[in-house]
Order: C-alpha cells, then structure tokens, then sequence
C-alpha cells in the first residue's frame, strides 16, 4: 500500500511543479517590451535566447521546452517583432508562429526613375542602393514582363508596398513588375494593339507625360501634344527628357543640355526617346492611348504647376512672353522647332536606360 501511495504523491509533487512552472515561467505577464529581431534560420534555442537576452522572457530554457512540447519548434518564423509590455511567454510564442511580425510601408510615388526608387529603398533600410541597382537589368526580372525590355526603367509601379525586416529587394521589385502588369490591363493593351503602340511605347510616352505634369486634366491634353508631334515628325522638345540622360544634373537646364546629343534628348532627336525615364502611374499610362481631341502642339508653363497651350507658333510666343521671358530662374523654352519631314522612329525593341550610379 505504501508504493502506489508514494507513487501518487511523486506524482502528484511533479504535476504540481510541473503547473507553478507553467504558471509561473510561462504564463505571467514578463518584461517591459521592446523590437526583437529573429534572423532567418534561427533555432528554437537561438531565439529563446534572444528573447532571454532582450529580458522579454524570464527562462530561455522553459521557453524552449514549452515550443517542443507544443510540436511548434520549427514554425517560427523569422522577422522583426513587436513584443508589448507585459506579454506572456506563451503569447510570445504564438505569435512567433503566427509570423505577426512588424510590417511597414514603402510609397513609391508617380515620376520616380529607377534611381530614385533604388534611394528609396535604400533609406527603407531593405538594400543597399548598390544591391539595388545590381538588378537594374536582371534577366530574371525582365522576363517576367513577358516582352523585351533591357532595363527596369519604366515598369515598377508607383504604389504602396508592404514590407519587413526579412523583405528581400528581388522580390519586392518583382512585386512591383507584377503590380505594373496587373495596372497594364486588357482595356489598354487592346487600345495600344489598335494604336499600333507596343507596350514599352506606350511606357516611354506615359513617362514623359508624368514628368511633364502633375494635374490630373492635363495628362490627356499634354498627351495629345506629343501624339501630334509624333504624327507630323516634329521633335518632341521635351526637359524631362533631356535631364534625364544627364549626369550629375544640378537643376538647372543651360543652352548646352539642350543640345547634348545624347540619346534621350528629344530636342536633338525625332520620335520617342529610346526607352522611359520614369515610372508613370495609371492616370498617365491611359493619358498616352488616350489623348484629348485638340490640335495642340505646344504648351509653357504658367509659373503655378499648370501649363497654357497653344497651336501656332505665333500663340505660343506670345504665351511665352506672358507667362516665362523676364521670370528668374525659368524653365527654358526654346524656340519652336521647323517640322521635320522624317518618320517617326519607335524603336524595338527599346535599348536599355543610362546606368543608375549610387551618386
């Protein structure tokens, strides 16, 4: 009788501890909270110790067993954390295998060039601006456009992604390419089919209306002066254009810029540059199928982000003197350019753009 007594009792004492254990090491509220990061690959005693190190957990070790005994061990998932004041051990656990990790927001805006967004993510704190830059021309990444293109130029879209600490730059702009692709829909493809538009046409000419403008009315009229031009072979005349193949370009458009011979300028150039200079958005991609029925073939900025637009070279000095001659640091407009008989050249497939630098 003794044996089966003392039995129950050693049981008993070992349930009994078992449970001030578990109570005590694993589901009292511990610690003052705090951002944990958990690297990819780590084990369950990599990040009880963590935990433990951070003072998020009073026992790596109970922290350990609790994730084997629950059958857990290898579910938890890599990532930054916000541990709030207060959270159990076992509240911890679960949402390391939740994966609730800590998610953030990168805005990449409308006009963005390659460049820009390579900073942007960057100062996200996802990639270096060098590793960024290393995908600029990826084949892997091209490929899933699914028609040529020698850059990325033009094709990661503006919009708001989601990210992590375990967010990599490969696949965040492959997201962005399957974001642009997705926005590049059948109603436009079918209307740049009709048009006799490629689909990286079609992405030059956006660019350059996104540049150009930011008022939403504009777009189609800013859309109907290049297609003019583009009907008739008369250059486009177009600063982004120009500042684009520009190195180290320090804001202000001289003479020389004008007439530097590199490829994206279309003052020197007939047709479309031969490839985008930015990212444009939705708003711009429909603009460029999708001109306003107007006979304009000039427009100068109005000095308020707007611009005025004119037919004639007459109209559009006169427009010149109103609103630009005498203001200081204007944006040049040149003198119209005569009609050039020439065709209009689009190019295909469309050579890559400059190099990004990590300047």
């Amino acid at each position: 009788m003794k044996r089966p007594i003392l039995l129950v009792l050693l049981i008993l004492i070992v349930l009994g501890l078992a449970g001030y254990l578990y109570l005590n090491f694993l589901r009292q509220p511990y610690g003052a909270g705090g951002i944990v990061l958990i690297p990819k690959g780590s084990s369950v005693g990599q990040i009880a110790k963590i935990l433990k190190d951070k003072d998020l957990i009073r026992s790596a070790r109970f922290f350990s067993l609790n994730a084997r005994f629950k059958d857990v061990g290898g579910k938890l998932q890599a990532g930054e954390y916000e541990i709030k004041a207060g959270m159990t051990p076992d509240e911890i656990l679960q949402k390391l295998v939740k994966g609730d990790r800590i998610v953030r927001k990168l805005v990449i805006p409308e006009g963005f060039t390659f460049q820009q967004i390579a900073k942007a993510i960057q100062s996200a704190g996802i990639a270096p601006t060098s590793e960024v830059i290393t995908q600029f021309r990826n084949p892997e990444l091209l490929a899933r456009l699914g028609f040529p293109a020698d850059s990325l130029e033009g094709f990661l879209f503006p919009a708001t992604y989601e990210y992590d600490s375990a967010t990599q730059v490969e696949a965040l702009l492959a997201k962005m390419i399957d974001t642009f692709l997705i926005n590049f829909d059948q109603p436009l493809k079918d209307k740049a089919v009709q048009g006799g538009w490629t689909i990286p046409q079609v992405v030059t000419l956006a660019s350059i209306i996104e540049r150009e403008t930011g008022q939403a009315a504009e777009r189609p009229v800013i859309a109907a002066v290049f297609q003019n031009r583009l009907q008739i072979g008369m250059p486009l005349q177009s600063d982004p254009t120009v500042i684009y193949g520009l190195k180290n370009f320090d804001g202000n458009i001289r003479k020389a810029d004008l007439s530097n011979p590199h490829p994206w300028n279309t003052y020197v150039h007939v047709g479309l540059p031969p490839s985008p200079i930015a990212s444009p958005g939705k708003a711009a991609l429909t603009a460029a199928l999708n001109p306003a029925p107007t006979g304009y073939l000039f427009f100068v900025g109005k000095g308020d982000g707007t611009h005025a637009f004119s037919s004639t070279v007459e109209e559009h000095n006169a427009l010149v003197a109103r609103y630009q001659l005498g203001q200081e640091n204007r944006k040049p407009t040149p003198s119209p350019t005569p009609v050039d008989p020439r065709p209009v050249r689009l190019p295909t497939p469309l050579p890559a753009g400059p190099e990004p630098t990590t300047n």
